[in-house]
């Protein structure tokens, strides 16, 4: 019996076989693709489809701001690292935003947007046009991104394909999709006090006044999309002091800073952490993290589970501050309060000042 020759797998097992990669994440499929000739012919149609836009759990652990050239990616799930060099798209394009694994481009000449995949290395046109009923509403995306209220601090590709452009404050909302030719826009009334959180297509985060609020992201979204209060403040205690959410392994975490003390230094030195249960709308203190550790960024917040990761011990909290120039390593023991809190335990065994966070 003559042994299989994979080369000349039949076309419906690899889309199959592909949909299954894209599912987990596209470097995989890209991975698949570059095996032979035969997987990239029988794999074409699905390199053409809305897909391409999903990289997934990547992060930027080097700033392309500074080095263009030296752009190296790690996901956070499988532990992988992928290198891309940006230099020759900054040839045409100039950079608008960083947000993980995707770019947002601005063409030199037509001063057209465009987003960049850098694992399909796939440019995505985008219009520059924004639609809306709002007179306060900008005409253009670039009026919007100089616009002083408007802080861009990521780039979401939802479930859906649809793309969204996010403010740091959840203030503003641009969104498109490949092919449209205008941006929707929405503006909300935000007093948010805490980093803004994309968990399972869905835009989360602390507002003093109403508690913890999300924009679910999973539908189409035709008009201006709905704000819903998810736990209310009334159930929130000391929401002026929240500052992050994290997902911490699925679980939403929240960390406060405690409240100033003039013998304190740094307003970061001590701080709880809490399990937040949207279900039950309630929230537990967390005193363990199990495997896991949290990193706390200005505009990226994540958690890595440490079984696989052994540079960095579990149950610990880094955090990075780009005010202050601190960068902070918590971990907890038996011996602390239920809290973590105090002086840092020891520098960041991964250096957080190149993790954009």
């Amino acid at each position: 019996m003559r042994n299989p020759d994979w080369a000349t797998l039949p076309t419906n097992p690899m889309e199959r076989i592909s949909r299954l990669l894209i599912a987990n994440d596209v470097s995989d499929f890209v991975r698949l693709r570059a095996v032979c000739r035969p997987w990239r012919s029988s794999t074409a149609a699905m390199k053409s489809r809305t897909y391409r836009l999903r990289p997934r759990n990547w992060i930027m652990l080097s700033d392309p701001d500074s080095s263009p050239t030296a752009v190296r990616f790690f996901n956070t799930s499988t532990h992988k690292s992928y290198s891309f060099n940006l230099a020759r798209y900054l040839e045409n394009y100039t950079l608008v935003q960083s947000s993980d694994s995707l770019f947002l481009l601005k063409h030199k000449l037509s001063e057209h947007f465009a987003l960049l995949n850098p694992f399909m290395r796939y440019i995505t046109d985008l219009p520059s046009k924004i639609e809306s009923n709002c007179e306060e509403a900008p005409l253009q995306l670039d009026d919007l991104i100089h616009k002083s209220m408007f802080s861009l601090s990521g780039v979401i590709v939802t479930s859906s394909s649809t793309i969204v452009l996010v403010s740091k404050f959840m203030n503003y909302l641009v969104w498109t999709k490949p092919g449209d030719q205008s941006w929707m826009f929405g503006e909300f009334k935000f007093q948010c006090s805490s980093n803004v959180l994309f968990y399972e297509d869905r835009l989360m985060a602390i507002d003093y006044g109403k508690g913890l609020v999300q924009i679910n992201l999973a539908n189409e979204i035709v008009n201006q999309p709905q704000v819903e209060v998810v736990i209310p403040s009334k159930k929130l205690s000391d929401l002026d002091d929240a500052r992050y959410l994290v997902d911490c392994g699925g679980e939403i975490i929240l960390v406060t800073f405690m409240p100033d003390d003039a013998e304190k230094q740094h307003f970061w030195e001590s701080f709880e952490a809490y399990k937040l249960d949207l279900k039950e709308e309630t929230y537990d203190r967390a005193t363990d993290l199990g495997d896991r550790s949290i990193f706390l960024g200005e505009n990226r917040t994540l958690s890595v589970s440490c079984d696989d990761w052994s540079s960095v011990p579990a149950n610990t909290i880094y955090l990075c501050d780009l005010y202050y120039g601190d960068t902070a390593c918590y971990c907890h023991t038996p011996n602390q309060a239920a809290i973590w809190g105090g002086q840092p335990r020891h520098v960041c065994t991964l250096c957080c000042a190149h993790v954009r966070l």
